[in-house]
This record gives structure tokens, sequence and C-alpha cells, in this order.
């Protein structure tokens, strides 16, 4: 492809000023380009990037920092670096709703003597964007796969998914997290004998409502609804996807009533009814592969999300490299091919839309870099906008609004 030479020089770039960061050991490094205000009444835009630092699952580079702080331009959506620090795999991250803290997971195995991953709260500065760690803490089980801050800003949810169990841990009033109150085990296993010999939980979410949180596990295949009951979680509802599919993230409709989850496995994408006063999963609604037709190489998804209109949900698929896109019909919630965005993709693990629906941004985990598309408003199609961001290893993407 023509931006293959492009990559490579940036990814070339972006690792000796990184490296070099690493090897001068320091714990956080603020990056001279824009350490400052951005001019305009809606005040700072911020991207917070994780990275793999150790054995990216999947393959791919060392990244030396971990997490990566970026400055947005909501004119052009261009990504100016501000900041970087030191963090173990920090492989997802989420914000709380006042926007002043970011949550981050360390996928390990081995936090201080102890088989298991943990979890790190920061405090943001609102005119830098630039982040500092307030405190870490054990989840109890090792190589946790996602997180959810509830809507309160009180509560965080973490799937582990080595460990086969979801944790809370009680967010403090000055952000800090508190070590876990409550855990709800999975059993099971799937027909897949090398990924699903035992449960697999890789995702949670929070309904529209923020009454229910949904979630995925891959090791048996399985959707499942909870609800908090004093600190701990409850099950509410769940139900199957086809074996074998490997249900990896979830997403909901703007209007809360349908749920649609990406299937790593066998690379297709279920919607499902649901019911936002009772959390009860209803009915399969649709399932539709991720994969252009005639397409025979290896399966694997990772992300899904809806557009900030409603009308459009878009899948990465890391077999295929792309970002597949639909259409949702409004009535019905079933979904149609707009088509194949591929260019500069390589392993998209992460991608994540701007808060304006402008832009979708993909983190390529094998390509050291971050794609920006253009979100056609009418038809949801994605084209190139020459925009490439260099970051080693991204996988992980959360944006901070102004305000």
């Amino acid at each position: 492809m023509d931006a293959k030479p492009l990559n490579s020089t940036l990814r070339e770039t972006s690792r000796r000023r990184v490296l070099t960061a690493g090897a001068l050991g320091v714990a956080s490094l603020v990056l001279p380009v824009a350490a400052g205000r951005v001019v305009g009444a809606a005040g700072p835009m911020f991207v917070y990037v994780g990275s793999y630092t150790k054995n990216p699952p999947g393959g791919g580079s060392n990244n030396p920092v971990g997490l990566s702080v970026f400055r947005f331009d909501p004119a052009t959506g261009a990504l100016s670096p501000v900041q970087q620090v030191q963090s173990a795999n920090p492989s997802f991250a989420a914000l709380d709703p006042s926007r002043r803290f970011l949550y981050v997971i360390n996928e390990i195995d081995d936090y201080e003597g102890q088989k298991s991953g943990s979890a790190e709260a920061y405090a943001i500065d609102p005119d830098t964007g630039m982040i500092k760690l307030l405190n870490r803490q054990s989840l109890h089980s090792p190589i946790p796969a996602h997180l959810a801050v509830d809507p309160t800003g009180h509560q965080l949810v973490v799937a582990n998914y080595i460990g086969g169990d979801f944790v809370v841990l009680p967010i403090e009033a000055d952000g800090r997290l508190g070590p876990v109150s409550g855990e709800v085990k999975d059993t099971g296993s799937g027909p897949n004998e090398k990924r699903q010999e035992a449960p697999h939980p890789h995702s949670v979410v929070f309904d529209p409502a923020g009454r229910f949180i949904a979630a995925a596990d891959l090791g048996i295949d399985k959707v499942q609804i909870f609800r908090f009951a004093d600190g701990s979680l409850a099950r509410v509802s769940e139900a199957p996807v086809a074996p074998g599919a490997g249900p990896r993230h979830i997403v909901f409709d703007l209007g809360g009533k349908r749920l649609y989850v990406v299937n790593e496995l066998n690379a297709t994408v279920t919607g499902l009814s649901y019911d936002p006063g009772t959390g009860q999963i209803g009915k399969e609604l649709q399932t539709v592969s991720t994969e252009p037709a005639g397409y025979d190489g290896p399966h694997s998804t990772a992300e899904i999300a809806v557009h900030p209109s409603g009308k459009f949900l878009y899948a990465s698929n890391r077999g295929h490299n792309s970002i597949v896109g639909y259409r949702i019909d409004p009535a019905t919630g079933s979904l149609s091919v707009i088509g194949f965005a591929a260019q500069g993709v390589n392993f998209p693990r992460n991608f994540a839309i701007d808060p304006s629906g402008k832009w979708l941004y993909v983190a390529n985990q094998k390509g050291d870099t971050i794609v920006q598309f253009e979100i056609n408003p009418e038809t949801g199609e994605l084209k190139p906008t020459g925009q490439v961001t260099p970051s080693i290893t991204p996988v992980a993407i959360a944006f901070r609004t102004a305000g």
C-alpha cells in the first residue's frame, strides 16, 4: 500500500523518541510541543493512549513507556504529543464522569509478588491534560482485559481475562481506588480448545441509563447483565451466542434497547434486544459477518462502537486488517454493510470515534501508528485523511472532552 513507507518512517521516528525516554529512566516525560492551553471557548481536549510495554499478545513492539497523552485539535483532528508516563501494559483506559480522573488496567500477572493484575488511578490537569499517578490496586486475578467507570463515578468494574471473574473497586472522593470490594466468577468452557478452555471475561460496559452492566465472556460464549448489589455484582440475565463465537466487546444503541457484541473467534457481530427497565436480554436480532465476501484468512475481531449519531456501527478486524462499517436500521436495529476501510490499518486492536463524530482513529498495534479516518455523516463511509500519528504499539484510546 502507498501508506506503508510513510508508516515505516514514522514508526522509526517514534521509536527513537520513546526509546530515548526509556533509556533515561524517567517516570514522566513532558514533551515540548504541546503543554499549553488550547485557545478557544470550548477549552482543551486531550487523548490518552495505552500501549503494551511487554510481550504484546498477538505481536508488536514493546513500548518502553506505556501511557501517552496527546492534545487534540478539534479543527483538524491532529494529535500533538504532551506527555509520556511509565505504566506496565496499560491495555485499556477510561475516564470518570467528571473527567478529572483517568483509570487504567495493567494487563500483567505479577503485581507485587501476587499472581494478579492491577488498576491505576491518575489525576488529570484540565489545562495541560497531563496526568499524575494517585495510586494502584491489585485486582486479585491476573491479566485484566477491560474496565468501566460507573456513571456516578463511585465504582470501577474490571473484567479479568485469566481469572475468570469480574471485580469491583470503590473510587474515593479524591479519585483514588480502594481495594476490591466484590467479585463474581464465571464457570464453564467452550468448544475452542485453545481459547475457550475456561471462562475469559473480556469486557464490561454500562447501559445508557447507567442502571445495569453488560459483560462479554469469550470463554463461555455468553453475554451477561449485572447490577450493583452492596458493592458487588449480581447477575440479572444472560444470553448465549453461537458456540465458538467468542464474544469480546459490547456496545448499546443510543436508545438502550439493543446491544451488539463483536465475536472475536468467528468474526461476527450479534445484535440482541434489551429491556433497559429490567436488564433482561431478549431475542437475537441478527448475526452478520465482519469480513468481506470471499475472505478466507484468519479471523480475529477486537473493538466495536456506535457513532454518536446512532446511525452507524463499526468493528475492527485484526485478521482482515480493516474497520467494517454498518448502517443501523432505526426501526429494527438490523445492520447492513457500508464498506471496509483498510488503508494503513495493521492489527487494529482498538479504535475510537472523536466526540464530535467527525473522525475515527485506529490504533495499529503492529503498525506503531494511530491512523485517522473521516466519517461521512450521511453514509457512514470512512475516508483516510492521510493523517498518521506515530505511537509504539497503541492498543487503547480514550478521549477527554473539553469543559
